[in-house]
């Protein structure tokens, strides 16, 4: 494919891209540029982390740059995850998660090979009192009440009643994109305050201002608390307030989900009708399944979205493009039960390489270490 093809769906894609004409200028210099994804190392990878995360690498590896993973055993030791250690983080990072993560890759026609997995105390430990300037550098040209307005990238409300640990966790996240001089953050649209920090601090403390882009938010499958919507709500709390969550597994679907547990959890999703805005299933097709499309429409393959249906319930109908579903859907042209049937059916298939990545003994065996460790919360 064509990579101004590919920019151009990239960039439709992501919830945000700051900025696009930086990127655009960067790939056309021709030097190689170094993409980041930072994460906590904190339970079973979902969808929302392993395919969109994936999704986004794909296109950058095909366009030619260099994609890492940070594996944030720090991170995670402060937001207390797993078992609240960094030594257990760096066990699971190295084994589970990564491979959960190179999985989804292939998953979805990436070249796990090409992926960089880098743990983040291999990385301190190369130059310690870099980082730890690096940190205070960025701490200099940060407020604290900004720090604090930031805790919300851990996965905390603002104003939450936090040790002094997490007060730091923003200019560390800020910290490691300066000190690995990278050309590109990538991360979801709730990481979005450190990545504006990062980019407020660069020339003042001299260093490389990276590209930033954030790919969407996939919605859980649960009903939200309150429903319907209230009038006034802002569209981007709700959908942090709804967004997949590794502690609530009803809400998400793990990259290695078995077909039977895949078909289980999106016949009891959320899902009302004619609905399309807070639509987790409607909300899935449109970031995951679309996501190759090209900008002007269609679909990656010639195969388009079929919805299986009972000739009495007027047969089979295929949609070309996202935006002809959706508007289907929200005529009442497409009933729940007929969607979710579709969704399963396309999701079993496209994690079918997860699934055969962890049917390997040698990488099951790095699950179950994980496995034996939630099994005992």
């Amino acid at each position: 494919m064509d990579k101004q093809v590919i920019v151009e769906r990239l960039v439709k894609n992501l919830a945000e891209i700051i900025t696009a004409d930086e990127f655009r200028e960067r790939l056309a210099s021709g030097d190689e540029l170094v993409h980041y994804q930072g994460f906590e190392i904190s339970g079973y990878v979902h969808l929302g982390t392993g395919l969109m995360s994936s999704l986004v690498m794909k296109d950058l590896q095909d366009l030619g740059v260099k994609c890492t993973v940070w594996l944030a055993d720090w991170h995670t030791w402060i937001n207390e995850k797993l078992d609240g250690t960094k030594e257990t983080a760096q066990t699971i990072g190295r084994g589970y998660f990564a491979e959960a993560m190179k999985a989804s890759l292939l998953a979805v026609g990436g070249d796990p090979d090409r992926v960089e997995y880098r743990l983040a105390s291999d990385w301190y430990d190369k130059s310690p009192m870099k980082f730890w300037e690096t940190v205070i550098a960025v701490s200099k040209h940060t407020t604290v009440s900004r720090m604090l307005r930031s805790i919300d990238i851990l996965g905390r409300k603002e104003g939450t009643d936090v040790d002094h640990a997490k007060t730091i966790y923003p200019a560390m996240q800020v910290a490691d994109i300066f000190f690995q001089d990278l050309d590109i953050a990538h991360a979801g649209i709730d990481q979005r305050k450190a990545h504006v920090i990062m980019r407020d601090v660069a020339n003042k403390i001299g260093k490389k201002k990276a590209v930033v882009i954030h790919h969407p938010l996939l919605i859980g499958l649960q009903k939200p608390s309150t429903w319907p919507i209230p009038e006034g709500v802002e569209e981007k709390d709700v959908i942090l307030e709804m967004k997949m969550s590794k502690s609530d597994p009803r809400s998400a679907i793990w990259v290695h989900d078995s077909p039977e547990e895949i078909k289980q959890k999106i016949t009891q999703a959320f899902c009302p009708e004619k609905e399309t805005k807070y639509n987790p299933v409607l909300n899935w097709v449109g970031h995951l399944l679309f996501w190759s499309a090209p900008p002007a429409g269609g679909r990656r393959t010639t195969q388009p979205f079929i919805i299986e249906r009972e000739e009495k319930h007027g047969g089979n109908v295929e949609f070309e493009t996202y935006e002809k579903l959706e508007a289907a859907y929200a005529a009442g042209e497409v009933h729940p039960a007929d969607l979710k049937a579709a969704v399963a059916k396309e999701l079993i298939e496209l994690l079918k390489p997860v699934r055969d990545h962890f049917a390997k003994p040698e990488i099951a065996a790095k699950k179950a270490e994980l496995d034996k460790l939630l099994a005992t919360r």
